[in-house]
């Protein structure tokens, strides 16, 4: 018995190029993982009257580093920056849980930079940690809005630690 598809005459070669399809046909049938921006509008200090400030936050998350039946995991970098001029450089890592269809729950953990403005918060030193925990609806395949709290911290690194609390409305984009 002879086989043959698109000229292709060798049964070898025909059940070769019929795996490489079936990966391919596999490979595209699941969601493609990306790259996400993600921007934030805020406010600090929500739990203090002393100094709250209307907050920008910009953060891009790359591709997941691990994939799970609940989520993904990836590294990120952030850029905080108030009113009053504090702002905050940090990387570290993120998750992304995946509730249901629509929903999901965002978590994530971070080293960075931080430096009070002219009438800033005096967080206790330059290096702080941030944690931020929030939810949010996914509105298509590659957008998603949540809302956000974190929280700024040296970890008791210094004597004096009052740490920064904030919340956030975030818009993400995946590419």
């Amino acid at each position: 018995m002879v086989l043959c598809t698109a000229g292709i005459t060798d049964r070898r070669v025909l059940v070769r190029h019929w795996k490489i399809a079936a990966v391919a046909a596999a490979a595209l049938s699941h969601p493609v993982s990306a790259s996400d921006l993600v921007l934030g509008l805020g406010r600090d200090n929500i739990d203090d009257d002393k100094s709250d400030a209307t907050v920008l936050q910009l953060e891009y998350h790359g591709n997941p580093m691990l994939e799970y039946g609940w989520g993904t995991i990836s590294l990120f970098g952030a850029a905080e920056i108030d009113d009053d001029s504090d702002i905050y450089l940090g990387a570290g890592v993120s998750a992304l849980w995946e509730v249901s269809e629509k929903w999901f729950v965002e978590g994530s953990l971070a080293g960075g930079y931080y430096d009070a403005g002219s009438d800033g918060n005096d967080l206790g030193g330059h290096v702080q940690f941030r944690t931020l925990i929030g939810v949010g609806v996914q509105l298509s395949d590659s957008r998603r809005i949540s809302v956000a709290a974190d929280h700024l911290s040296n970890a008791g690194l210094k004597d004096r630690n009052p740490g920064r609390n904030a919340i956030f409305l975030r818009y993400a984009i995946s590419f």
